[in-house]
């Protein structure tokens, strides 16, 4: 290999490399950091309910609701459902986040009637709010292709200091 293709090699591949493996990286990185910080920082994980008033469930369904909803008494739902029902009913829209146990989710996804203080209230999942997943090794792999194509950026500057240390001790 001559010194002009040991120049090229260095001076224009060398930093291509380095700046696409540097991309790759950021690419892999960022999405795999917001995999590792999402719970902090999200409502990933929390579906919110959406809870009808009496007179809208009623106007849904009649008097007589369909017989295949699920219905439960408000003292059958878990701590945190109870909490997100009695939140979503005080809320202007109706909604609220089920934070915490959410054994009859299946049965909110699907709809159901909540018997509260003797009136009944459509209950249903409205967003479920799912959490974002990397692969395992996404992070890792995204930070070493961004170490690896720094070097390959600095390369020109270094192979141009190693020339020059060569051509002043000849």
């Amino acid at each position: 290999m001559s010194r002009s293709d040991d120049s090229v090699l260095f001076t224009y591949i060398a930093p291509f490399l380095g700046v696409l493996l540097v991309a790759v990286g950021i690419a892999a990185a960022v999405p795999a950091t917001y995999d590792v910080i999402q719970d902090d920082i999200t409502t990933c994980g929390t579906p919110t309910i959406a809870v009808d008033s009496p007179e809208e469930t009623t106007a849904r369904f009649g008097e007589d609701p369909r017989p295949n909803l699920t219905r439960f008494a408000y003292e059958d739902l878990s701590e945190a459902e109870q909490e997100a029902f009695r939140d979503a009913l005080d809320d202007a829209v109706g909604e609220s986040r089920v934070d915490g146990e959410f054994p009859h989710y299946g049965a909110f996804l699907n709809g159901s009637l909540v018997t509260y203080e003797g009136e009944r209230h459509y209950t249903t999942v409205v967003a479920e709010n799912p959490c974002f997943v990397a692969a395992p090794l996404q992070l890792p792999l995204g930070v070493f292709a961004i170490a690896l194509g720094g070097i390959g950026i600095l390369t020109p500057p270094a192979y141009r200091k190693l020339v020059a240390l060569e051509e002043g001790a000849e």
